[in-house]
């Protein structure tokens, strides 16, 4: 199963294409959908996903600036453009970043099931590596629960795995390293007041690379102190948790919600997941399901209505999100109560 990630701005054209790869049943799924670019690049971070379907002309970073961050770190997604100006332009940089595929608005299905048939060989071939982006995000979301010993032994396994790598691009070895030296970096710019953050700069040596995430560590393991950490946490995460009671009618995404507590969204999402067990944008879901759930027992609200009372742009998103969390549409769900 290849997971997708959705960037589109205008929310019916995002519905409509999810809901055609929904349809195509070709081994996709959607696993987020972002309606910015920098949105994107933070959901990125956190999913990892194998596809990166993207608008072009997004607010805050657009679709071409986002593949590009993806191709600087030479990171194994495979882009497919879409766009509303039949500009070749756009195409000969999309194409420098990676992508094959451009598509242009309306998206067709045809089209758009092409394009995913067609990246099917690509995606095989580069699937080996996220395992290494996966391994690094279990390291980071767990750097305040294991032991020094344990983080130092955890990094280490990480290493030898990348250096292991089999891959005829060696950027994609150094720009794993980079993801890991930023991860670590921003949890280390969370609490040390005035901390300057450490470029990674790659090396063959095995032993040169270890040292420079062990120093990293050492200073993580110094500086951190646990008991005080815990209850500072608590406080944030209690903040976190009143927002969303407050604002789950709102448009919440992971950048509203780590400037709302001053944290940049990686160490935000290390510090919720620590918390919760789960990743912000999955319990806001839930959240807003269960909120949906108690509405639903209003025979008088019709169920569109339901959908804006709980936060959802559109019908088709809050149905396909209820029916993949209930097994059930909500239609289904009145009718299983009695309703």
């Amino acid at each position: 199963m290849f997971q997708i990630l959705v960037a589109e701005d205008e929310m019916w054209i995002r519905t409509a294409i999810v809901e055609m790869i929904e349809r195509f049943d070709l081994g996709f799924k959607v696993v987020a959908e972002a309606n910015d670019g920098k949105e994107a690049w933070n959901l990125v971070n956190e999913f990892w996903p194998n596809v990166i379907i993207t608008d072009i002309v997004m607010p805050h970073m657009d679709g071409l600036s986002l593949i590009q961050k993806c191709d600087e770190y030479k990171l194994s997604i495979v882009p497919i453009v879409i766009s509303g100006y039949e500009n070749f332009n756009y195409a000969q940089q999309a194409m420098r970043y990676g992508a094959t595929e451009y598509l242009l608005k309306p998206v067709a299905a045809e089209d758009l099931k092409r394009a995913l048939q067609r990246s099917v060989e690509r995606l095989q071939n580069s699937h080996h590596l996220h395992e290494p982006l996966h391994k690094i995000q279990r390291f980071v979301e767990n750097i305040e629960v294991w032991d020094h010993q344990r983080l130092i032994r955890e990094v280490t396994d990480i290493i030898q795995f990348i250096m292991k790598l089999k891959t005829p691009n060696p950027g994609v070895m150094s720009g794993l390293f980079r993801i890991l030296s930023n991860k670590l970096n921003e949890q280390l710019e969370s609490i040390i007041s005035g901390y300057q953050m450490t470029d990674y700069e790659h090396n063959k040596d095995q032993e040169v690379v270890k040292q420079y995430f062990y120093k990293l560590l050492e200073e993580w393991s110094r500086t951190l102190h646990v008991s005080q950490a815990s209850n500072k946490n608590r406080l944030l995460m209690k903040r976190v948790y009143e927002y969303v009671q407050q604002n789950y009618v709102n448009e919440i995404t992971l950048t509203h919600i780590s400037e709302y507590v001053e944290l940049s969204v990686s160490r935000f999402c290390v510090l919720f997941k620590q918390s919760n067990g789960d990743s912000f944008v999955n319990y806001l879901n839930l959240y807003r399901i269960e909120k949906a759930k108690q509405l639903l027992l209003e025979p008088d609200l019709k169920v569109y209505e339901v959908a804006e009372m709980v936060g959802f742009g559109t019908l088709p998103y809050f149905n396909r999100l209820f029916k993949s969390i209930m097994n059930q549409s909500p239609n289904e769900y009145r009718r299983s109560l009695g309703l």
